[in-house]
Order: structure tokens, then sequence, then C-alpha cells
């Protein structure tokens, strides 16, 4: 064997009579053009380890300096000048290149040469195939003719008439077919007049690109680029489609554009058969400061179901949290309040009915804050009226106050509102416009120890609202002081294998002592604000979110929790109830009617995990009486695998089982999974949605179906069916998106992408 340290031998003389010592070498050389799985380093593995019943397992190829080059043939000649010619298993390696020929000659001087029969060149994930090749061991590049290649790392394989290698490791393919599918089983393939591989950028182009599907011509596109890796890059994205009962068939063919590292654009043509073209937007634009810009918008010019011009965007500004000063800016626009239900959820709108568009800033320090915000509120659905649209704050002013001391903590904040709203469709009662002044203030002096804590508060509120309802006025204004008393203890007990059990019993006294009665205003308050009570709300200062209310009490909370923490730290179950026990009426109230029930809700809430991959949760709350159910939920999470899922939750809301839901998606063959669900209203016995598909994943390739209902909760009105259709060729892309955004919407946690592919 001839080792040569000097670069690409052109340093090296070597006679003419030198013949090199016999290496015989293991690889199995077969002709270029006939790739088998054994030739491209293929592992067939029938184990459920792998999909593809197989894996890539290449030779590694020795890092060496520039200066490094070894060869290795039967025999050698020297033409005396500066041609080298190595006969018989020649393999050539160095600078992380690899040549191997039945023959192969070059010169010394440039390391311009021709390989010739059963050509092998390697570099690092990758190995090309051919009859014949140019190639220079100095530049690491070459020209392959009838060539077989692949590419390791991504799993990238194919076939081309020509095909040339560049220094950085990027190849050109010439007539040539690529596909991600194991070797002998050509799925899909992409035949294309050129294809261009950047490794560096991570980024594939073809140009005349016809995709095939078992031999089967199914999509023509001029030009298409498609990933390497996971880097956001410029090119067309495989195209979406769905079939629905009111909009026809969609069809969506995106273009991405990776501007720079800071913004981007997506732009997003949509054809449907039954409404038209629309034109979707995605921009982002990330500033120095780490604020970001985002744009969402689509237009749908002439509806040919409604006659109408149709449009929703949605344009969202927020600076860096951790600066001193942010800015926080949010617009929402849309034609009508069916928009989202006719076509998709591309821009995804806050609230269907009535949109919110808002600027503010706020300026922080360690120890306070302050801030304004002004926002408008536009009702884009005409069955909002009366009490249900929102009130538009004109602005609002806001601060806050915190200090930390040895012994006392002091906390203040409070806001100034100006309020408007619109007047379509308001009854004479209801206010319109009007003002207000809130101001909360706390001094605490927590106590702690090993087995408990103790915090003594004084509280303070004060309240002025001013509303216009027609021509008459509403002033309010009112004290409330109080005062507080919480506190806890702690039990903990370990078992013998290392399991913690913790009961910590908690009780709050607070008193609150509004001067007056009055009437209350709700601007934001909102109307199921009696209706979500939780064990943490039991012991706020004041329950009601909102600047509008603040009620009189005199009251004790009881509750209590008991949880468990396994030997990996992870909490194995926490069960919590409580219950607030009043010392006399209350007169200040949301509803104006006093109230006088000796105690609140019962409120339970527990959360146990009998498996690392269930979870079980347990929500009650009665009314008060103690005896009734008013709300309870009962939820159970089963998550096995990335592909095994299960989410079932039932809501009964007064007396009466109001929802249930059942979603999951199980592997229930190797290659099959089903995806199904069902949300019911029994009380109406009316479905809400429905879902049900199927989904086919094979080693480089996988398809879905699903057929969905759903039905519009705040109209009542028939959403239809339709039927979506997902596929994703492995390297290329998903063709439609529909299957998996209705599964990753309805099942919490789970993530389509994530899959076993």
């Amino acid at each position: 064997m001839l080792s040569c340290e000097s670069e690409y031998m052109n340093q090296l003389t070597i006679p003419r009579s030198f013949v090199l010592s016999l290496m015989m070498l293991s690889i199995s050389l077969g002709h270029a053009s006939e790739q088998t799985a054994a030739s491209i380093d293929w592992v067939v593995d029938t184990s459920d380890r792998y999909l593809c019943r197989g894996y890539y397992s290449p030779p590694l190829i020795e890092k060496s300096s520039d200066n490094d080059l070894k060869a290795t043939a039967e025999s050698t000649e020297y033409d005396g000048a500066d041609r080298i010619i190595l006969t018989g298993n020649t393999l050539i390696a160095g600078n992380n290149f690899q040549v191997q020929a039945d023959r192969l000659s070059f010169l010394n001087s440039t390391g311009d040469g021709n390989a010739d029969r059963n050509v092998r060149i390697r570099r690092p994930n990758s190995l090309f195939i051919g009859d014949a090749a140019s190639v220079n061991l100095r530049t690491n590049t070459f020209d392959l003719k009838n060539s077989s290649f692949v590419n390791y790392k991504n799993r990238l394989r194919g076939q081309s008439e020509q095909l040339i290698g560049a220094p950085n490791g990027d190849f050109h393919i010439i007539n040539g077919i690529i596909t991600f599918c194991a070797p002998n089983v050509n799925t899909w393939d992409l035949q294309a007049d050129h294809v261009y591989l950047n490794q560096s950028s991570g980024r594939g182009w073809a140009d005349d690109v016809i995709i095939r599907f078992k031999e089967i011509p199914v999509l023509y596109t001029p030009l298409l680029g498609f990933p390497l890796d996971d880097r956001r890059l410029t090119g067309f994205l495989v195209p979406n489609f769905s079939v629905g009962s009111t909009s026809g068939t969609s069809i969506i063919t995106p273009f991405y554009w990776n501007s720079a590292d800071n913004y981007d654009l997506l732009i997003r043509p949509r054809f449907t058969t039954a409404r038209g073209t629309a034109l979707g937007l995605h921009g982002r634009y990330l500033f120095k400061d780490l604020s970001l810009l985002e744009l969402k918008t689509e237009q749908l010019p002439g509806d040919k179901l409604t006659g109408e011009d149709r449009h929703i965007s949605k344009l969202t500004f927020s600076s860096d949290t951790s600066s001193a000063l942010t800015w926080n800016v949010a617009y929402e626009d849309a034609s009508d309040g069916t928009y989202q239900n006719d076509l998709d959820n591309f821009v995804n709108l806050s609230d269907k009915q009535q949109l919110t568009s808002s600027i503010g800033a706020t300026l922080r320090s360690h120890s306070w804050s302050t801030g304004w915000i002004f926002d408008r509120v536009d009702v884009i659905d005409p069955t909002v009226t009366g009490s249900s649209v929102k009130f538009a704050r004109q602005p609002q002013l806001i601060a806050s106050w915190a200090h930390y001391g040895d012994d006392w903590n002091m906390f203040a904040k409070g806001n100034a509102t100006e309020f408007t709203r619109n007047t379509t469709g308001l009854l004479d009662t209801d206010p319109s416009e009007g003002r207000r002044l809130s101001s909360d203030v706390k001094a605490e002096y927590p106590i702690s120890a090993d087995f408990g804590s103790l915090t003594p508060a004084a509280l303070g509120f004060a309240r002025w609202s001013e509303a216009t309802t027609g021509p008459t006025s509403q002033d309010n204004s009112y004290l409330t002081y109080g005062a507080s008393l919480e506190g806890n203890l702690y039990f903990e007990k370990t078992s013998e294998n290392g399991f913690i059990h913790e009961i910590i019993p908690m009780a709050k006294m607070i008193i609150r002592e509004p001067d007056k009665k009055l009437t209350v205003v709700k601007f934001d308050t909102p109307d199921t604000a009696n209706d979500t009570v939780t064990v943490g709300q039991m012991f706020l200062d004041n329950p009601v979110s909102g600047g509008d209310f603040v009620g009189d009490t005199r009251a004790i909370a009881l509750a209590f929790t008991s949880r468990g923490v396994d030997l990996d730290g992870v909490e194995a179950y926490r069960i919590t109830a409580g219950r607030t026990f009043f010392l006399k009426d209350r007169v200040v109230t949301l509803s104006g009617t006093p109230e006088t029930a000796n105690q609140g809700p019962l409120v339970f809430e527990s959360t146990i995990h009998p498996a690392r991959s269930l979870d079980w949760n347990i929500r009650f709350k009665s009314v008060t009486d103690g005896e009734t159910m008013d709300r309870a939920t009962n939820e159970i999470k089963y998550k096995a695998s990335d592909t095994d899922y299960l989410t079932q939750r039932t809501v009964w809301q007064d007396e009466a089982l109001n929802r249930s839901d059942l979603y999951f998606s199980r592997q229930i063959s190797r290659k099959w999974r089903l995806l199904t669900g069902v949300q019911w209203a029994l009380n109406t016995e009316e479905r809400i949605n429905q879902v049900v598909g199927a989904e086919y994943t094979s080693c480089c390739w996988r398809a879905a179906m699903i057929h969905a209902y759903e039905r519009d909760q705040v109209t009542a009105s028939d959403g239809g069916h339709y039927v979506k259709l997902q596929f994703e060729l492995k390297g290329l892309g998903i063709l439609g998106r529909g299957v998996s955004s209705i599964m990753d919407s309805l099942l919490e946690g789970y993530d389509f992408s994530k899959a076993r592919f």
C-alpha cells in the first residue's frame, strides 16, 4: 500500500516500473445503474423497530488533512511526465473524499482525472455510483455519468443521466429521479430535468418536475423547492386542498419567502369552486430589540355565494417583555362574523362576533409600573345586542406599585378608564358610555415557619363610576375597607418506598365593608363572574375580575389540599376542596339583590395520575346549599404514545348533562391509525361536531382522510359536512393540512407531526 503525505500527490515522483501492493477489497461492486439495497449500504431489518424494514449503515470516511492521501490498486503506471494510472480495484481516499473504480488515471500536478467502470465516490453522508466519471482529487469535484446516489442523512436517493458534485458538498442532478423511499420501494418519486441540492442552505430545487405515485404522474410543476433539513427556506410549499359542503373544492398553493433572518412572508392564494379566489398573506418582522410585528390577512373579492366582498385581518405587535418600556398593538377586522366558519381559521380571530383592536404601552421598574391602553370594539354579528355589546376603553390609564420589606409588604394598583360602546341594538336602559376610577391597596405582615405560615393584612378599595343611560346618569362612588387573616399548615409523611404524602389545610378570614349601598355598573365584569368559582378564587381579596365591583362580606374560606409526589419528583395526585362560610348577609352584589345564604358553593378539584400516560381531572361546584350540583366536569386524558391518544370530557350544568366529548387516536396496526371523535349536547340531543377518519403510514408517504361535521353553537346553525384529505410525501412536505389541524385542535397535547413516520 502506498501512503502519500503530500497534497494530492503533487509532490510525489513515482517510477514507471513501480507496482503498488495488492489489497483485496471486500466491497461488492456492481453496475452503477443497478441500485440495489446492498450496493448503497442498506441493512434489512424486519423488526417493528423500523417502519422501512431497514436502515442505512455506511462505512466511516476517515477525516484527514489536506496533505494526506492514500491509494490502493492492483497495478500502477506512470508516464514519466505527469499522469498516474491505477488499475484493478483502485481506491484513492483523502480529504473526506473517496474514489473507487476499476481504472483511475489522473494528473499529478492538477488532480484532474478519470474513473472508469464500477465507479463509487464517497463523501461524508453520501455515496455516488456510476459507469464513468471525471474527478478532481484536489477540489473533490466530480462529473458522474449514468449514476445512482444516496444521501444517508436525509435518506434521499435516486438516479440520473449526469450528476455534478461541487467542492462544498452540493450536487446537481441532470435528467434524474429522486425519492425519499427505502431502496427497492419506489412508491413515489420526483422526475425533473434538473435538481439542485444545496447542503449549506438545506434546500433542494427542481425544475420541470413530475411527481409520480405508484409510477402514475399526479402533479406537474415548472419549479419546486423542498427542504433538506428543518431550516426556513424560500420556495413553493406543497399545495393544500379540501372538499366541503358549502365552499366546494378548495385548493391552496402557498409560497414562502424567507427574505431575511428577521422577516418572512407567506403568500397563500386560495381557489374555491363555490366562492371564488381569495388571497391570504402572513408576514412577520422581528426587530433588533426582539419586538415582533405580525400580519395575517385574507381577501375574498366577490364571494360567489353571497355576492359580497369579504375579508379578514389580524395585525399584532409586541415588544420585548424584558425591556423597561413595552408596547402592544392588536388590530382585528372582518367583513362579517361567519368568515371563519365558511372558510378556515387561517387568521384565527379571538372572537367571531366582536372584534377588539387595541394599542397600549407599559413602563416598569423593579417596584412600580404605569401604562395606558386604548381599544375599539367592532360588532360584526348582528345578533349581538344590548348588554352583550362590549365596552371599549378610550383610554384606560393603569398604575401599580409593590414593596417587599423585611417585615411588611405593601401593594397598590389603580386605573382610570373612559368607556364607550356601539349603541346599535342597545336598549334605553343600557349604558352607552361612562367613566370609572378604581384603586386597591394592601399591607401585609407575613409570618413563616417550617410547619406553616400566617399573614395578616389590611385592605382598601376605592371606586367611582358614572354611566350614561339615555338621558339618565348613574353616579356611584364608595370606599371599601377591610382586613384579612390567611394561614396554612404543612403535614408531610414519607413512605418506606420514598413516596411523599402532603396535607395542607388552608383558611382565610376576610372582612370588606363598603361605606354605602350602591348600584353596580358593569363595564368589564363578566356576566359569568359568579359561575366560575375555584378554590384559588376563594382566597383572593377581591374574587371578581375587572374594576367595577367590590362587595361587602364577612367570611371565612376553608380548604385543604392533599398531594403525593413519587420518587422521581413527579406529582402523582392532587386533591383540593374548599368552601366559604359567610357571617352576615351581603347587600352590595353584582345583581343588586341582597344575598342571604350563609355559605358559598362547595368546590372540589382533583388531578390524579394513575400512570404516566393517564391524567384524570374532576371538578365540582355546588350551588350555595352545598347539596345540589351547579357545575361539574370529568376529564380523562390518555397518551400511551405519539399515536395512541384519548381525551374524554363531560360537563354537567344545572343538574343536566350539557355536553360530552370523546376524541381519540389509535394505532390499530403497524401502518393504520384511526382518528375519531364526537361532541354531543345531550340536553338538546344535538351533535356539536363529529369527526371520523383514518391515516395510513408507510415508509415514505402517508395519507389521511377525515369526515367532519360542525354546528355553530352561537347561532345554532348547521355548519355542514366536509371532507379533508391530507398526503405527505416524506422529504417534500404535506399536501393539505386539514386533518392534522383538526386533530391537533381537538386533542389537547396531540401533535400530528410527531406521529411515527
